[in-house]
């Protein structure tokens, strides 16, 4: 066991171990003094000049273990004056680190006074001792004017001096450290100040003492070793202590940071509550069926308990005495009610900027900022939160006019401060809590329903979001598992596998499959970067389907390329394209258009990445990731592949098409859509169609344009409060129908000629999709498109280069552009079909069955092919979609007595 404990101590104290351990502490301090240099926004630069001091004595510190370590570990060889010069000014700036530590406690608590006669004695002394370093430094280490005698009263002056040096200073600043300490619990200190000061010592004050004293304590125990070159130090505790200081003073720099260390925040920070949205939601929605002034204080008591985790009975929400409902009975003033009402009164003007700019009232950030900077504005804001026993004041604005407050009590929260994240949190709060006050003084409620349903569709939109951010992070997450690298030399027109991991990824014989995809891409690469001499990349798919990226260098060398294989990153998928975005802040959306089901959904409907193409597929995953009502305009043949994309995307389960005709009877449609007022007396047992669709169900209006001004009205009122009324009643009833309208006409004519609701058309422009038109695009975006349907039509690699579109048929389809991308599809299938037809390979040709469909969920069921019999729900799906086994066996190429066994099975027999 000895033995073992004398090896760790030997690998501890080695010189390579405490250079490396010694390098990561300079690093590290080095870094924090650079941006404590570069932070320019700071209220006290006493305690900011004190930190630099500390920063740059420690590293000084470091340096010199470092050259000692380094000098050792390399073997490199010095003069021996300069060694002991530059270990003996480390000692010095050592000396200048003590009184930086010592004094910075106590001028984190003192910001502006002067410096006291203790504090002044302390730095003499300190800067005595520096000033000896600095003249033995200067010394040659061997002065020829003394004589031996001599010089070696020198060296014991030289050691006893440290001595004194290193054991008081680590009495002075421990006994600082605890008189500090003792001292804020007497004082009435800002709380993050005291906050500050507390993780100070115990993270960086303390620390720093241990491992000072961990490292003498050898000297301390045989003081005649103690030479002037300080090589009797432990070796194993002064790499121990690097390591653990390091680690101290990263836990303390986010700890303090967070805490507005040198105002270098103007709010204390942590980290952003992802379930805030979640909570919110519920909030709101309590919130909405408030009736009465009494209700909605309870409501805000529990509101703030849910979301904040303050105590119910600590929060109080009062109304300003002129903001009372008319229905409210006047009672005498509490103390906070009257202290506010007289504040509000006496300090309006001179004081509304300040509170217009900060917007909450927190009194621990505002003393915390006084102390720093006193003005008359926080004092005056401190006395009346002082006054009103409050950590915090929210006020309740409307129209520039103070309606309402909240105000939460003095240590509500012990542990915690209120945090940056919190401070938006809570006005966001009072804002939505202002119109509710509003509605319930003015009983707009009209105004109020619109705003939650607007409030609810921006949440779900930025939840959808949400899901795709995470799961486009859950890919890339998975493709880091794969971490192989693939490496390829190409010379002499062959092809080799320079390591195991590139023939899993390619998993094809590339010198043999002349006419696979990928072949053909690594050629025509290679051939690039041979032809010009410079890196060249491009991208190709593994045999699941998974992108890869392949990236050639010329090898000049040995005249051949290197071509790497790797899975993607980020920027490998976004680079490329983002230059084509209209708006650049939209790359988010072409990173989940690449690795998110949604996006492959939508790009397996068009397979092009031109820039027109690119933001219109952008504009579709947006609208498909939100619950507004959407105006489709586009080529009737993509109309209704576009809204079963939508319609899957949003994880509905009905899908209802109203194609509106001229000759339509709008009274029938109306009743159909919405019921009818039983006051009429029609005998209509039909669930209405807003009904049936609720809450699962999409709505698609094909030709909105030929409904009546009024069935126009209904949807209009509809879309601004999500609910609709029966047709011919006031009567309302709540829905949560996914509405999305097609027209061929220019709505806004329509307006101007009366002849289309103005409100409904409002709605739906803000919401349009417009496709770019295939006569509009490039001739090199048609052309990718094309290629894209071919890729996806034909299943066998090995014929797609035999079936591949020549350049001749390419400029054809653009000579002859088609209207839609289903024509241009169409027309890809009858080419590929004719050219296996030509080449006598057609019954070879595996044509993808999913081509020619549009539903996502068919497109699946498709390619599932014989194992979808197993699924009920697909075969479900598949029986309410055709209604025929044979069309079934036939979609799924398998044989009818298999699908009469599973319809059996099943019970789907008609």
């Amino acid at each position: 066991m000895l033995s073992l404990f004398e090896n760790i101590d030997r690998m501890l104290g080695s010189y390579p171990f405490i250079f490396a351990s010694v390098s990561a502490s300079f690093i590290f301090k080095s870094i924090l003094l650079c941006i404590l240099l570069f932070k320019s926004k700071q209220t006290s630069k006493s305690p900011r000049s004190f930190l630099i001091a500390i920063l740059v004595s420690a590293i000084v510190v470091d340096s010199a273990w470092l050259f000692v370590a380094g000098t050792e570990t390399f073997s490199i060889s010095f003069n021996n004056y300069f060694r002991i010069f530059w270990l003996r000014m480390s000692w010095a700036f050592n000396a200048i680190q003590y009184i930086a530590l010592t004094l910075s406690m106590e001028r984190l608590l003192e910001s502006k006074a002067p410096l006291n006669v203790k504090q002044k004695a302390l730095l003499a002394t300190y800067l005595g001792f520096f000033a000896f370093f600095i003249t033995f430094a200067l010394i040659p280490v061997h002065p020829t004017w003394l004589s031996f005698e001599k010089q070696q009263i020198f060296k014991n002056i030289y050691n006893i001096l440290q001595h004194i040096f290193i054991v008081g200073s680590s009495i002075i600043l421990l006994f600082t450290a605890i008189f500090n300490l003792w001292k804020i619990k007497q004082q009435k200190l800002p709380k993050i100040l005291k906050t500050q000061l507390k993780v100070f010592i115990q993270w960086i004050i303390l620390p720093f003492w241990s491992c000072e004293f961990l490292q003498i304590w050898p000297a301390i125990l045989n003081p005649k070793s103690f030479s002037s070159t300080g090589d009797t130090y432990s070796h194993s505790a002064v790499s121990i202590a690097a390591l653990l200081l390091t680690f101290a003073m990263y836990y303390c720099t986010k700890r303090i940071i967070g805490l507005r260390f040198l105002n270098f925040r103007n709010h204390v920070e942590i980290k952003t509550r992802l379930n805030f949205i979640d909570g919110f939601k519920s909030v709101l929605e309590r919130l909405s069926h408030a009736t009465s002034f009494k209700e909605l204080q309870h409501l805000v008591q529990m509101s703030f308990k849910d979301l904040f985790q303050v105590p119910i009975t600590r929060i109080h929400l009062h109304l300003c005495t002129s903001a009372n409902g008319p229905n409210e009975q006047q009672t005498d003033l509490s103390h906070i009610e009257s202290t506010v009402e007289n504040f509000l009164l006496l300090q309006k003007d001179a004081l509304q900027p300040y509170i217009k700019h900060n917007r909450i009232l927190i009194y621990d950030e505002i003393a915390f900022s006084d102390f720093y900077e006193q003005s008359a504005a926080s004092e005056k804001i401190l006395a009346f939160l002082d006054n009103l026993n409050a950590d915090i004041f929210i006020p309740i604005h409307t129209q520039q006019k103070v309606i309402g407050y909240i105000v939460i009590d003095r240590f509500a929260r012990q542990e915690e401060f209120y945090s940056n994240v919190e401070h938006d949190e809570m006005a966001v709060f009072a804002s939505y809590l202002a119109n509710v006050i509003n509605l319930l003084q003015n009983r707009n409620l009209e105004r109020l329903i619109h705003q939650e349903k607007m409030l609810q569709e921006e949440l779900y939109s930025k939840h959808q979001e949400i899901n795709q951010y995470k799961e486009s992070v859950r890919t890339f997450l998975r493709h880091n598992n794969q971490t192989d690298i693939g490496i390829i030399f190409y010379k002499n027109r062959r092809f080799a596998f320079g390591n195991e991991a590139s023939k899993k990824l390619i998993n094809v014989n590339i010198n043999q499959h002349q006419g696979h995809p990928i072949t053909q891409k690594l050629k025509r690469l290679a051939r690039n970067v041979q032809e010009y001499k410079s890196p060249q990349s491009d991208s190709a798919k593994d045999k699941d389907g998974n992108r890869l990226i392949l990236s050639a260098v010329p090898h000049l060398e040995q005249n051949n390329v290197i071509i790497i294989v790797y899975y993607p990153e980020i920027s490998d998928l976004v680079k490329k394209q983002i230059a084509l975005l209209k708006d650049p802040s939209n790359w988010d959306f072409l990173l989940y258009l690449e690795t998110t089901e949604s996006g492959k959904l939508i790009n397996q409907l068009i397979p092009g990445s031109g820039e027109q193409i690119l933001n219109f597929k952008i504009d579709l995953l947006r609208a498909a990731l939100s619950r507004k009502a959407i105006l489709l305009e586009m080529p009737e043949e993509d109309l209704l592949p576009t809204v079963k994309l939508f319609h899957h995307i949003s994880l509905r389960e009905q899908l209802h098409v109203l194609k509106v005709m001229p000759q339509s009877d709008k009274n029938d449609i109306a009743t159909k859509l919405f019921g009818i007022n039983p006051i009429f007396g029609t005998q209509n047992n039909e669930v209405p169609i807003m009904q049936k669709l609720n809450e699962n169900g999409t709505l698609f209006i094909q030709n909105i344009h030929l409904l009546n001004i009024e069935i126009q009205e209904y949807f209009s009122e509809y879309l601004r409060y999500g609910m609709y009324r029966l047709f011919k009643s006031d009567r309302r009833v709540s829905s949560d129908v996914r509405i999305i309208c097609s027209t061929n006409k220019d709505l806004h004519i329509m307006v101007q000629e009366g002849t289309f609701n103005k409100q409904l058309y409002n709605q739906l422009s803000k919401h349009t999709i417009t496709m770019p038109s295939l006569y509009d695009i490039t001739e090199d975006e048609l052309h990718e498109l094309a290629q894209g349907y071919t890729d996806q039509s034909i299943e066998a690699d090995d014929f797609k280069n035999l079936l591949e579109l020549t350049d001749k048929e390419k400029h054809k389809l653009a000579k002859q552009r088609p209207v839609s991308l289903h024509e241009l599809k169409n027309k890809v299938q009858h080419l590929l079909i004719n050219k296996s037809k030509k080449n006598q390979i057609y019954d070879e040709t595996q044509f993808d069955p999913a081509f020619e469909t549009s539903d996502p969920e068919l497109i699946k069921a498709a390619r599932l092919g014989k194992h979808a019999l197993r699924d009920e729900r697909i075969m479900t799906l598949l029986w309410n979609k055709f209604q025929s086994q044979s069309k079934i066996a036939s979609f799924l190429g398998v044989n009818r007595s298999s699908v009469n066994r599973r319809c059996k099975q099943y019970n789907l027999d008609a």
